[in-house]
């Protein structure tokens, strides 16, 4: 069966005009995954739902409110779907890896037009692994790794993307668009090539890191998150450890305080601020994180930097000193409200402090 092409998006926009009564302005720009992997999970009453992976993760007052001005439209689409009469696009794909065919699509409608898009498709495909590295690299005081990409036929593939990159060891092997640490390997030396047996690497895109130590001259492992609008750069939270790799863990008393001394004062961190804001000047993203090492305040070691964190969640927050947590990401949350509005150019009424 011959299958139908998606329908070339036709904006006609009100210029000067105020959205109709009754009239949805927005679009609501989603994508099955280009491989089609989705996962299925069952509520508590049984019931699955879908869960798509590498997408922008916003609050669900945001998306309902969005919903309310907006229209959803699924690429790769069909042709009960239309792109007519809107005014603004939010694009929720938030992961090259996993809709690199989906944010062309968008990318080639839409590059030469005017109409706001919130994260436009092409700043989202700088934030691939392998790109993020070479458009960040340059900004003083922050160090990018080296980062290949690569499709392994056979396990002579790895010592050649190895060789090809002039990587030494160690060197850090993940399948692309993974984000959690699963599958994770760490190549110590030359004897340690078999470890990549470990993971099902077959038929798979894989990425291949420098790895760098980003100790503190005391010891510490430590890791930043910045969340990062058009309107603002704010410290997310950080994360200490026994070893390199560090996930959201249980905080101590201590640990908490020392945390909180820094995030609420963020803002007051010039190093931190001057470092987000030159990011922000590369990747020019309406809202994204980045995950860094802090090995001192002049040197910062990049993970990556993407839409598709986890900054608006409550998850995994410590119940001690929790309502200081909270204002943080209150704070967080008004600057996506803000970076949303701006975008849209509809104001939500008494909502947002100014």
């Amino acid at each position: 069966m011959k299958r139908s092409k998606p329908p070339t998006p036709r904006p006609r926009r009100a210029k000067g005009a105020k959205p109709a009564t009754g009239r949805r302005p927005g679009i609501i720009f989603n994508a099955l995954p280009t491989h089609r992997d989705i996962q299925v999970q069952l509520t508590q009453r049984g019931e699955p739902v879908m869960i798509f992976p590498g997408r922008t993760v916003l609050f669900d007052d945001m998306k309902s409110y969005l919903a309310r001005l907006s229209r959803p439209f699924w690429h790769p689409g069909s042709e009960g779907q239309t792109l007519r009469n809107f005014d603004w696009i939010v694009n929720m794909l938030a992961d090259p890896d996993h809709y690199d065919q989906a944010l062309r699509f968008l990318d080639r409608n839409f590059a030469a037009n005017p109409l706001p898009i919130f994260n436009r498709p092409a700043e989202v495909l700088k934030t691939r692994r392998d790109l993020v590295t070479h458009h960040l690299s340059g900004i003083d005081s922050l160090i990018c790794p080296a980062c290949l990409r690569f499709s392994p036929t056979s396990p002579q593939c790895f010592r050649e993307t190895f060789e090809k990159g002039e990587f030494a060891y160690p060197v850090l092997i993940r399948p692309a668009g993974s984000h959690t640490g699963h599958d994770l390997l760490k190549i110590d030396t030359t004897e340690d090539w078999d470890k990549i047996h470990q993971i099902p690497w077959g038929g798979r895109t894989l990425y291949m890191t420098q790895w760098i130590d980003f100790r503190s001259d005391k010891g510490e492992w430590r890791k930043l998150r910045l969340s990062i609008t058009s309107e603002s750069v704010r410290l997310r939270h950080i994360l200490y450890g026994d070893s390199w790799l560090i996930h959201s863990a249980h905080r101590d008393t201590d640990i908490v305080n020392r945390e909180l001394d820094i995030l609420l004062n963020a803002d007051d961190w010039a190093a931190l601020q001057t470092l987000g804001q030159n990011i922000r000047s590369r990747l020019k993203l309406d809202f994204f994180g980045v995950d860094i090492g802090w090995k001192s305040d002049s040197a910062f070691v990049l993970f990556e930097a993407n839409p598709s964190m986890s900054i608006l969640s409550y998850h995994n927050m410590p119940t001690l000193r929790r309502e200081d947590y909270t204002a943080n990401l209150q704070r967080i949350e008004q600057d996506v409200w803000r970076a949303l509005e701006r975008v849209t150019k509809i104001k939500r009424t008494g909502k947002i402090d100014k």
